[in-house]
């Protein structure tokens, strides 16, 4: 295993790359190239890769190595049912009480989802139930990064939860959240094929 002071910022610059879309959905994640990118040796970029691996932001294929997952439409319609119930599941927790820490000034649109999601998890005061829901937003971050492109006024759509939210969660902020979520899993095709378009594939 890798020193920590090695390990952590090489697992950190790879997690954020993948985030970023540097690699495309489906591609071979060469060890040897990524350490030159890194700046490391080859055992910290392994050791990071295996780690990613138990986030399921990386598949390992024995005898092929390790690759950028390619989420399928139902893949991607499953982890959004499921944000949705871990998410309405942290409402429910808050009680009546606004959440105030949710990024509403990121303008960037998949980072200020983050937040808000990330926001109403710490709200909760679940530990096990906020790691689960950010776990969803690392995995769920390459389709928010490109569903303006294929839902009008997502962007308004975030804003008007966070407003419901900060003010306090009710039963339309329940309706509005299954709304946000339900669009999402009607266009999980096309959110799909777009990022497979912006990322021709490779082997």
């Amino acid at each position: 295993m890798s020193p920590a002071h090695v390990l952590e910022p090489t697992y950190t610059a790879i997690k954020q790359k993948l985030l970023d879309g540097a690699w495309p959905p489906g591609s071979r994640l060469e060890s040897a190239r990524i350490a030159d990118l890194v700046g490391v040796s080859m055992t910290p970029v392994r050791d990071s890769l295996n780690r990613l691996v138990g986030e399921r932001m990386v598949d390992l294929r024995p005898g092929f190595g390790f690759h950028v997952p390619r989420l399928c439409t139902f893949d991607l319609r499953d982890l959004l049912e499921l944000n949705l119930s871990l998410v309405g599941l942290a409402v429910k927790r808050t009680g009546q009480a606004g959440i105030t820490d949710i990024g509403t000034g990121e303008p960037d649109l998949a980072l200020r989802s983050r937040a808000l999601f990330s926001g109403i998890a710490a709200a909760a005061r679940n530990e096990a139930l906020a790691d689960a829901i950010e776990s969803l937003n690392d995995r769920l971050h390459p389709f928010r990064r490109i569903e303006a492109e294929v839902l009008r006024d997502a962007e308004q759509e975030v804003a008007d939860l966070e407003a419901m939210l900060i003010n306090s969660p009710s039963r339309q902020t329940a309706v509005a959240m299954r709304r946000y979520h339900q669009r999402r899993i009607s266009a999980a095709p096309r959110l799909v094929a777009m990022l497979q378009q912006a990322h021709p594939t490779r082997s």
